[in-house]
């Protein structure tokens, strides 16, 4: 099993590289599913930079470009509503989504969570870890 990083200013977390892909697939289909992330321009530039990655990072070096997306404040917040609503979307999505993707919610949902720990500087999470300067 390979391992990715996801990190977002001062902080970071291990992921699975099947997590992450699986996130930035589904991410994207979910964007082109609601209306009102989709009305989102820089989200959905995003989307577009998540599905043009797929299968094309070496292993152990996906990376979901956060910093290049998650410009201020506005968008961090708008984004860990966003992944509030992913994990609603997968949770109800479960037995389709286990069949398409290969991973249960459960895993999916840890991933989301993990995401939206990193966004907050969640110190007390588990997976979350200060980058060393």
């Amino acid at each position: 099993m390979s391992w990715s990083m996801f990190r977002f200013r001062e902080h970071w977390a291990h992921a699975h590289d099947v997590q992450q892909e699986t996130f930035m697939a589904l991410a994207a289909m979910y964007v082109e599913a609601n209306p009102t992330y989709r009305a989102v321009p820089w989200l959905r530039e995003w989307q577009a930079f998540w599905l043009r990655s797929i299968g094309r990072q070496p292993n152990g070096l996906t990376d979901v470009c956060a910093d290049d997306y998650l410009t201020d404040d506005g968008r961090v917040a708008q984004f860990r509503g966003f992944l509030r609503d992913y994990q609603s979307w997968l949770i109800a999505s479960e037995g389709p989504l286990r069949t398409a993707a290969g991973l249960g919610a459960e895993k999916l949902v840890e991933f989301a969570q993990t995401v939206d720990a990193v966004l907050a500087g969640d110190n007390a999470h588990p997976n979350v870890q200060l980058v060393q300067q």
